[in-house]
C-alpha cells in the first residue's frame, strides 16, 4: 500500500478512530500535494523527529475533511492552506520518496496496538494528545511505584493522563524517574513510545542529566541542574539548589552587593553547599555521575528491552483506554 504523506514537524497527530484536527500549511510543495489529494481522500501523517532530525515512519492515516485558503495575517497578501482532517488508524511506512507530485510513503502497514500488546510488544500512542509533564510516587516500603504522565487532548483541551502501576519486580525505584521523563520525551518526539524508543530516550535523558551536573559545576550555574530536552527533572538535588540559591542570593543583597555580584556569589555558595551536603566530588568526570546517583536518585544502568516491555505493559495504550 502507498499514499501521499505529510511530515508534521511539531508531532501533533489526530486521535485515531475519528479525532479531528485543523492545520495550516504554507510550504508550496505540500500545498500542491494536499490540493492534488483532495477533500474526502486519505493521507498519511507522521512525525518529523525534532531530536533525530529525520522522519519517524509510524504515523496516522487520516481523511481530509475540508480544504480552504485563507489569509494568514489580515491586511497582507500572505495566504495559507487550511486542512481539517480526521484520524483513522495507525500505520507504519516502509520508505519515503519525494516525487514531483508530492511525498509518497511506500509499503504502508496497518498497526493494531491491541494486537501488538497481546503479542508482548506494548506501545503508548501519542496521537490526539500532548504530554505536559509527569510525576512518580512510591509506596512506603518503596516496593511499589506509580508513574503518572499528564497532558491535554488536542481536540477539546480536556486534561488527560496515563498511569502505570509498577512493583520493584518490574523496575528499580532509581530508574522510575528516568522512565517517567523518557516516556514524555518519546511521546513528544515520535508521538509514540515503544520499548525501543523508551530505551533510546532513557539513554538521552541520563546523558543530559549528567551533562547538566557537569555544566552546572564547570560554569558555576547550579540552576541548570536537572534541565534536559524533556523539561526540568524534579529531584532532591534540583529542589535543594532552588532553595539554597534563593537563600544565598537574599543574603548577598542584604550585605549591600549589587544584583550581579549577589547572584555570582550565591551560585558559588550554593554549589559548595550542594557538594558538601550530598557528598559530591567537584572533580570533573566524577561529579556528573555522583550528582546523577546521589543527588538526583537516577540510575545510569542500561535497561533490557524485556524489562521495558513489562514496564510499558503497566500503562494503557493511550488516555482513553
Amino acid at each position: 500500500m502507498e499514499a501521499f504523506a505529510l511530515p508534521i514537524t511539531n508531532g501533533v497527530l489526530p486521535k485515531i478512530n475519528g479525532g479531528s484536527m485543523t492545520g495550516l500549511f504554507l510550504e508550496p510543495y505540500f500545498i500542491r500535494m494536499l490540493l492534488k489529494v483532495g477533500k474526502g481522500k486519505d493521507i498519511f501523517l507522521f512525525p518529523m523527529s525534532p531530536e533525530d532530525r529525520e522522519f519517524y515512519p509510524v504515523g496516522v492515516m487520516a481523511r481530509i475533511e475540508e480544504l480552504w485558503v485563507e489569509q494568514v495575517v489580515p491586511g497582507n497578501k500572505i495566504a495559507g492552506l487550511f486542512a481539517r482532517v480526521s484520524g483513522l488508524e495507525r500505520y507504519k511506512a516502509g520508505s519515503f520518496e519525494f516525487t514531483d507530485e508530492g511525498l509518497v510513503a511506500y509499503n504502508l502497514e496497518r498497526m493494531d496496538l491491541d494486537e501488538l500488546r497481546e503479542k508482548g510488544y506494548p506501545a503508548i500512542c501519542g496521537a490526539g494528545w500532548q504530554p505536559a509533564g509527569g510525576y512518580t510516587t512510591f509506596g512506603s516500603d518503596r516496593q511499589s511505584m506509580e508513574i503518572t504522565i499528564y497532558g491535554w487532548e488536542y481536540e477539546t483541551g480536556k486534561k488527560v493522563a496515563i498511569v502505570g502501576r509498577l512493583s520493584r519486580e518490574d523496575l528499580e525505584p532509581e530508574q522510575a524517574h528516568t522512565v517517567e521523563h523518557a516516556i514524555i520525551r518519546s511521546l513528544k518526539n515520535y508521538a509514540f513510545c515503544t520499548p525501543k524508543t523508551l530505551r533510546l530516550c532513557m539513554k538521552r535523558e541520563t546523558e543530559e542529566l549528567m551533562w547538566s551536573v557537569e555544566i552546572g559545576f564547570a560554569h558555576e550555574l547550579p540552576e541548570v541542574f536537572g534541565v534536559t530536552g524533556s523539561g526540568v527533572c524534579g529531584n532532591p538535588m534540583t529542589r535543594m539548589t532552588s532553595v539554597y540559591l534563593g537563600e544565598e542570593f537574599r543574603k548577598q543583597l542584604k550585605q549591600g552587593l549589587n544584583i550581579f555580584e549577589s547572584l555570582s556569589r550565591a551560585r558559588k555558595k550554593t554549589l559548595s553547599r550542594i557538594a558538601q551536603e550530598l557528598d559530591i566530588s567537584t572533580e570533573s568526570g566524577i561529579r556528573s555521575l555522583q550528582g546523577l546517583k546521589k543527588g538526583m536518585f537516577h540510575d545510569d544502568s542500561p535497561v533490557e528491552i524485556k524489562t521495558l516491555k513489562k514496564v510499558l505493559m503497566r500503562f494503557p495504550q493511550d488516555p482513553w483506554h
